[in-house]
């Protein structure tokens, strides 16, 4: 069974075709999980590398934090869906879900021998 990092609870808002309200409550309910593993995250990553995650993970975790202040932001501003890529927000809000799965899956690089590999995002 594998050890995990952090846990981030946002399944049980979700569902299919959410309105804009409800794609806007998940991402802020998201962006206040988030940005504290991300803060705690960049510490470990600059004093212990050893126990920190990939810079890569560092980067896609900070793109995913920015994505979903953008879709809270187009929600605010109502914008036109059809200037982007996506039929609605809750669309958008899915495919950053799927970023954070990925992430998720990727495990710590502690090289100790004692010290078992976790894998760092559970989304529950």
């Amino acid at each position: 069974m594998p050890r995990w990092r952090h846990r981030v609870g946002i399944k049980k808002h979700l569902l299919d075709n959410l309105s804009n309200d409800k794609v806007k409550l998940i991402a802020e309910t998201l962006l206040k999980q988030l940005k504290p593993i991300y803060k705690k995250e960049v510490i470990l990553y600059k004093c212990d590398p050893v126990k920190a995650v990939k810079y890569k993970i560092l980067s896609d975790l900070e793109d995913v934090i920015s994505n979903l202040e953008w879709i809270i932001e187009c929600i605010d501003n109502k914008e036109d869906m059809e200037d982007f890529s996506f039929n609605n927000w809750s669309d958008a809000l899915k495919s950053e879900l799927e970023q954070l799965k990925k992430i998720g899956k990727e495990t710590t690089k502690c090289e100790q021998v004692f010290y078992q590999n976790e894998q760092f995002l559970y989304l529950k």
